[in-house]
């Protein structure tokens, strides 16, 4: 096989790996995506989890679930940003949010979420293809904190009720 023919196949059997699948599985988020609330079905997921998880929701211009990927063992100490905007690139996302749960019972945002949330806003100001970041909330038993409520309240689950849009 000669050098031409051979990196042709290469190519192919390199695509196959990123086939896209047609499926009838249902989004576990239907509709716009504007406030912490139309997130229950994450933010209930996490709130009994007792192993570290960050999730990042992918979201379209007009605020619709595109994807998410699940994080596990993943803290806002041991989180590589570098990885979450490859998923972002691969969902042709606009926006995105993320969910962090903390295990310890305490939806307040630790000093490395605070270095988290910081190293999201810096790296949305750089990085060329200008990702918007709505949110970051922080899941714990019973109650959340969004940094889109800009006052630093945490809200419970099934009901908060000050909430500003993204």
């Amino acid at each position: 096989m000669n050098t031409q023919n051979h990196k042709i196949e290469e190519a192919k059997r390199y695509l196959k790996k990123f086939e896209i699948v047609e499926t009838d599985v249902e989004l576990p988020i239907q509709g716009q995506v504007r406030d912490p609330e139309d997130l229950y079905a994450f933010l209930k997921d996490l709130e009994s989890e007792h192993v570290p998880k960050i999730i990042g929701v992918y979201l379209d211009q007009n605020h619709l679930f595109l994807g998410h990927q699940i994080f596990l063992g993943q803290t806002s100490a041991t989180f590589d940003t570098q990885v979450f905007y490859h998923y972002y690139l691969m969902f042709l996302a606009k926006r995105f949010v993320i969910l962090i749960n903390h295990p310890s019972g305490d939806s307040t945002p630790t000093e490395d979420d605070v270095k988290l949330i910081k190293k999201f806003q810096a790296d949305v100001q750089v990085l060329s293809f200008k990702p918007f970041f709505a949110d970051f909330i922080i899941v714990a038993k019973k109650s959340y904190f969004s940094m889109a409520t800009n006052d630093g309240t945490v809200g419970h689950s099934d009901h908060q009720e000050h909430i500003t849009k993204f």
